[in-house]
């Protein structure tokens, strides 16, 4: 009897640790294969077939039923780097030279991993990419969704003969279907824990939907909400549901689910194949016993905004782009890099392999938010919206750990509201060791003024809510405390001098991304402004550069720091019992 109660009891302790394995993650596990096949991108058609069998693969990989998966070279320096790296960790895996893809076709077919295709319209609407245009055809989201339920290929009218010339049979014809009618005849069919946004224009990501049978949608209508209500709550939403911003992020965050900025995300399935084994690199923690606590100057740190966009840290941010990660200047004044570590853990660790082994010691990292959600928002549409929300932060607080990182940053509706309050209280108590937390809001970024909030981790220590005072933002000079390089600068500079009541002066800058500037000397603050459409063509520059120019502009009783540092003396300043004990 004591055996098999001591059997039963090893029964229950195994689930256990399982489940709680699986709840340090959103995204899903993917099994590793034995072996990696190549195929080139080729033209939209052609992409979403072979995303298709990219995700069939994988699927069979899971299922036991196949052991090769897909990878789509595209060219990108960042994208074959992780590639390498993923191969150098799973040396067991043999990579077999690039093959087109109607003989990837032919070879999946063979195995029977491939059952027939899927027949859809492409889609011919006008307008942007990412834009909810008028007359959409969705069919081929019908058939990305079905994909995974049927086992078959994606084919457009263009392709069908080709398809019927390698012996593939029709499956299914979604040319009639609507979105509406996949959702409410087979919702119980699709994965509960993953949602698929993607416009019909853009083949990416549709190789891990298929693969984990994830439900794929796009609009602003039904049935996007009402997936939203099915999915079950903590969930990541693959791809982007394109529109406005924000009531496409707040339509999920009411529902407790995490916008993850994927839709350009390509070999996912490859990528994170075997990613919960993976030990990534830890950051080197800021030592705060190297601060000079004699310097009794201001200090202001500078923040890049969004690092929560998974797909811009998987194939543009280190090294297709020298605004970001490889400008040659990067070291030269202490930064704040916003990064979705908690994300790539889980999707392509290799990538914070990267970050660390090339960082600089002025380089800085803060987890932007765990994944794209508002937390004064998140869940409010669910009963147990506070326990949702402190199971997110629980688990992004344990990713967090095995990065090192210790400062996250939150886009929130309204900074001060009780929501938002609240929200940072439920966080903060889900955490050991936490530094802090930037916050900014939704619109302006800097409508916080600097404000600091108090909130306790779950030892009951104090931690401080910090919200960003300043904004470089393009032609936003009208805005108080935002603008240009040289006027944030200026703004700085007047918080010195006119504003008595707590000096120093810790603050921080939010950078916007995408924001281009010219370089102007002088004090015309205006001058740096540019049209932003033409701005590329015309040598202006974002990110990093204009964040030097303003750095430049401060007086020596202004001093950059690093964001640690900001935090170890604000929270001094605060609480210098409490603090001390952390710095000796």
């Amino acid at each position: 009897m004591r055996c098999g109660f001591r059997f039963f009891f090893l029964i229950i302790h195994a689930t256990v640790l399982h489940a709680v394995e699986l709840d340090e993650r959103w995204w899903p596990i993917q099994k590793v294969p034995k072996s990696l096949v190549r195929t080139p991108v080729s033209n939209l058609s052609t992409d979403m077939m072979v995303q298709s069998i990219a995700g069939l693969a994988a699927q069979a990989v899971n299922d036991g039923a196949g052991d090769e998966m897909v990878w789509v070279d595209n060219g990108n320096p960042d994208m074959q780097d992780w590639k390498v790296r993923w191969l150098g960790k799973h040396p067991e895996v043999t990579a077999s030279n690039s093959i087109p893809a109607w003989e990837l076709v032919k070879r999946f077919a063979e195995r029977g991993i491939i059952k027939g295709y899927i027949l859809y319209r492409v889609d011919n609407s006008k307008g942007d990419l990412n834009a909810h245009r008028a007359g959409m055809d969705f069919s081929v989201n019908v058939a990305t969704s079905m994909a995974g339920i049927l086992g078959g290929i994606l084919v457009d009218e263009g392709l069908e003969q080709e398809a019927k010339v390698h012996g593939l049979r029709q499956l299914m014809d979604a040319r009639d279907k609507t979105q509406e009618w996949c959702f409410r005849n087979y919702r119980d069919q699709f994965n509960r824990k993953l949602l698929c946004t993607q416009d019909p224009k853009k083949p990416h990501v549709r190789d891990l939907a298929i693969a984990q049978k994830a439900f794929t949608v796009f609009g602003p209508g039904e049935p996007v909400a009402s997936a939203m209500i099915w999915l079950e709550p903590l969930s990541p939403i693959l791809g982007w549901n394109g529109g406005d911003e924000f009531l496409s992020t707040d339509l999920s965050s009411r529902y407790g689910h995490i916008q993850t900025a994927t839709d350009w995300c390509m070999n996912l399935p490859v990528l994170m194949a075997g990613s919960e084994k993976w030990e990534s690199s830890k950051i080197t923690a800021f030592n705060p016993a190297s601060i000079d606590w004699n310097d009794k100057r201001s200090a202001v740190s500078f923040v890049e905004t969004d690092g929560d966009n998974v797909q811009w840290y998987e194939g543009n941010f280190f090294r297709s782009d020298s605004s970001y990660w490889s400008n040659p200047q990067r070291g030269r004044i202490p930064f704040g890099w916003s990064s979705c570590f908690a994300q790539l853990e889980q999707l392509y660790p290799q990538a914070i392999d990267y970050a660390v082994s090339t960082a600089s010691t002025n380089d800085s990292f803060i987890e932007w938010g765990g994944g794209y959600y508002y937390p004064d928002r998140f869940a409010r549409d669910r009963k147990d919206r506070w326990e949702l929300l402190g199971r997110q932060a629980a688990r992004t607080w344990r990713l967090m750990k095995k990065s090192n990182t210790r400062i996250i940053g939150f886009n929130v509706m309204k900074f001060d509201s009780p929501d938002a309050l609240k929200s940072y209280e439920v966080f903060a108590g889900q955490t050991d060791g936490l530094l802090g937390i930037l916050v900014f809001q939704y619109a302006p970024y800097e409508a916080g003024g600097g404000k600091i909030f108090w909130v306790k981790d779950r030892g009951g220590i104090e931690i401080p809510v910090v919200t960003a005072r300043y904004s470089i933002w393009e032609n936003s000079n009208k805005r108080m405390q935002a603008g240009t390089p040289a006027k944030v600068a200026r703004e700085i500079v007047n918080t010195e001098n006119t504003v008595r009541k707590e000096v120093p002066h810790y603050d921080w800058v939010i950078c916007h991304a995408w924001s281009y500037f010219k370089k102007a000397a002088g004090g015309d603050e205006n001058a740096e402004n540019m049209e932003q459409a033409t701005a590329s063509a015309n040598d202006g520059m974002r990110g990093y550069a204009p964040v030097t120019w303003c750095a430049d502009r401060l007086p020596p009783s202004v001093r950059v720091v690093r964001p640690e540092e900001l935090l170890w003396r604000i929270r001094m300043r605060h609480n210098a019992d409490q603090t001390l004990p952390f710095i000796k």
